[in-house]
């Protein structure tokens, strides 16, 4: 990363600008933890009953993304270019949520009513989605170089293929099966785990994209929006079974997602620069071991529906059969670098001994 020392004072040198911007990580994770501890406790020990426990939750979530849209707002006004793109849609998409969960607490706690489905918050919520995509995909670390390798891109597909699969298997799957699309709240429920599989998607391609470096305000953000899709996917599954209500544990996931975004922000730089990574993966052990990774999560979901006695659908085999394909052929890429790695290893020494 890179710091302007205009962002604190002329004259800053760069050992000194890098302790306030560690100092302020500290100050900034010390909080959004701190805040975190304090809501999970709440909520799970149902501190004065289950009214204090509804609007507790409700404050705390929309003044946590009310600080997530402030933090990436003011993140925006000091980047340039495609930086600040990024952080005003994410601005934006915060906007978007602490509309929702104000509309949710109203009718949660002003109006004492359930949250019908769908409801006014439900634009809020669903609005916030599609300018989350715009952001990661206008993030810096996705405006990838022509002749980055095939292989790395077949990396991003397999973990996100994988990431479909285990989504498709236990939230997408069922309920596009035995959910209502005809109905307007039938769409609703299913636009969620599905913008979610979308986000994480991008979350899976940035991270794969992104340079080395100090990356701690970008981390932060792609955490945030990975907490906050697990959380609406668990809610979408415990609203399909009859199981939520306002103060659930899933509600931490929520206050996790708006102050990782808020962190990220607030520790970013004012000269931060995130740039795609064009290095040629190498052949190591762990770049030939991992990719495996995503394919023992398919076949322990097919085992776990297997035993659990489901009727697996052919979408499941399917899609377990494209996640193989896509790691064979990407370990075929591997072996292709190898070899070509040797022979030019080879060509140079060759040439070096001719010289001699």
């Amino acid at each position: 990363m890179k710091v302007g020392a205009q962002e604190f004072g002329v004259g800053v040198g760069p050992s000194r600008v890098a302790v306030r911007l560690a100092r302020r990580r500290f100050r900034g994770s010390v909080g959004a933890i701190g805040v975190v501890a304090i809501f999970a406790a709440w909520i799970g020990w149902h501190v004065g009953g289950h009214t204090s426990v509804k609007l507790f939750d409700d404050v705390v979530t929309a003044l946590a993304a009310s600080v997530a849209a402030v933090m990436c707002l003011r993140a925006g006004l000091i980047h340039r270019g495609r930086t600040r793109r990024f952080w005003l849609l994410l601005a934006a998409a915060s906007a978007a949520w602490t509309v929702a969960e104000v509309i949710w607490a109203v009718y949660d706690v002003v109006l004492n009513m359930p949250v019908p489905i769908p409801s006014w918050a439900d634009v809020g919520y669903l609005s916030a989605i599609p300018l989350t995509v715009a952001a990661l995909v206008s993030h810096p670390a996705m405006s990838r170089k022509r002749q980055a390798k095939t292989r790395a891109a077949l990396d991003g597909i397999i973990l996100a293929t994988s990431l479909l699969f285990v989504s498709w298997s236990f939230v997408l799957g069922p309920l596009w099966r035995h959910t209502d699309l005809t109905s307007l709240g039938g769409i609703v429920a299913v636009a969620y785990p599905f913008g979610d599989v979308v986000m994480l998607l991008l979350v899976v391609l940035v991270i794969r994209a992104m340079k080395t470096g100090d990356r701690f305000a970008l981390w932060s953000v792609l955490g945030g929006i990975v907490a906050m899709a697990l959380a609406d996917s668990t809610y979408t599954y415990l609203t399909e079974i009859g199981r939520y209500a306002t103060g659930n544990p899933v509600d931490t996931g929520w206050v996790v997602g708006y102050l990782g975004l808020a962190l990220g922000a607030f520790s970013s730089g004012a000269e931060e620069v995130v740039e795609p990574t064009s290095a040629v993966p190498t052949s190591s052990m762990a770049s030939i071991v991992v990719p495996f990774f995503p394919v023992l999560v398919a076949l322990g979901t097919l085992s776990i529906e297997v035993s659990l006695g489901h009727r697996l659908p052919l979408s499941d085999w399917l899609m377990a059969l494209v996640l193989v394909v896509l790691v064979l052929a990407r370990q075929a890429l591997v072996l292709l670098d190898g070899s070509g790695s040797v022979q030019a290893i080879s060509a140079q020494v060759a040439d070096e001994v001719t010289r001699a």
